[in-house]
């Protein structure tokens, strides 16, 4: 007996939503009763034992039937999407999440492209990095920011309407002081940058959602990419302490004392990236 083709009828057309998760379901229980089909077609019987049945379960269970990782690669593309689609609908609810990750979302991978060991991040990131934050920050002073930056998107939004706000808002001064706020603020916990680097690894090692392909599997998030995440996240407050001008904002705002601290705590990442990259 030929086995039937595993991909339905209109898989080529983007799903998303519960749609791309009940199509990916479809695909593998699809998967499961065409080896079964397999079985009896070899064996000449019309039944198969429940042993039998387990061990073809098993198999596609543990990822070792070729078909189903031609039916993940096939699907995860447009499930990552609409993951992406979510949490940016997040976003707009959580404005100061979505502040910080523009700090360094140019260093993310592309949406089609696999991320590279030591040059990008993978897009799994956003949610881990967030959830660290709040780890420092605390929960408190966390939703206290994000008002502010609710506040903030809705005066916005008043001028330039919702097409216009969120790139403008980008810019804004307040939402860059927003986020200066939350980077001065977590500065105190990169004093002692390996030990904060080594949080960060076995953080992310715990918190990023699961890879569902190969070439999210081939990357980690280790020191090289600490490194790319906090230099995206300090870079913009770094070339401000550059600019004697905007260094004597910071202090008035912060007073020197939190912003000499800032000032060392640069210069100990930059050591550290040094170090590790020899």
């Amino acid at each position: 007996m030929q086995a039937r083709d595993t991909k339905p009828k209109g898989s080529d057309k983007a799903a998303t939503g519960h749609e791309g998760l009940s199509r990916l379901t479809t695909e593998i229980l699809d998967l499961f009763m065409n080896r079964v089909s397999d079985a009896v077609a070899r064996t000449g019987v019309s039944t198969i034992d429940p042993e039998a049945l387990q061990q073809i379960a098993d198999r596609i269970a543990r990822g070792r039937d070729p078909a189903l990782a031609m039916i993940y690669e096939r699907n995860w593309g447009q499930l990552q999407q609409t993951f992406e689609q979510a949490f940016w609908a997040r976003m707009r609810k959580f404005p100061l999440e979505r502040l910080i990750v523009s700090t360094f979302e140019p260093l993310l991978a592309p949406r089609d492209a696999a991320p590279v060991r030591g040059r990008t991040l993978s897009r799994r990131v956003i949610p881990a990095t967030i959830g660290a934050l709040h780890q420092m920050i605390g929960p408190d002073l966390f939703e206290e920011y994000e008002a502010r930056a609710r506040d903030l998107v809705e005066a916005v939004r008043t001028i330039e309407g919702d097409e216009g706000a969120w790139p403008r808002l980008y810019h804004h001064p307040q939402a860059q002081i927003l986020v200066s706020d939350i980077l001065v603020y977590i500065a105190r916990y990169f004093t002692d940058v390996p030990k904060r680097r080594q949080w960060m690894v076995d953080f992310m090692d715990r918190s990023l959602p699961a890879a569902q392909n190969d070439s999210e599997r081939d990357w980690a998030f280790g020191d090289r990419e600490f490194h790319l995440l906090i230099g995206g996240l300090f870079g913009a407050l770094a070339l401000q302490l550059e600019d004697p001008a905007q260094r004597a904002r910071l202090v008035r705002r912060y007073g020197d004392e939190n912003v000499r601290l800032v000032e060392e705590v640069l210069t100990a990442i930059d050591r550290d990236r040094h170090a590790i990259a020899r």
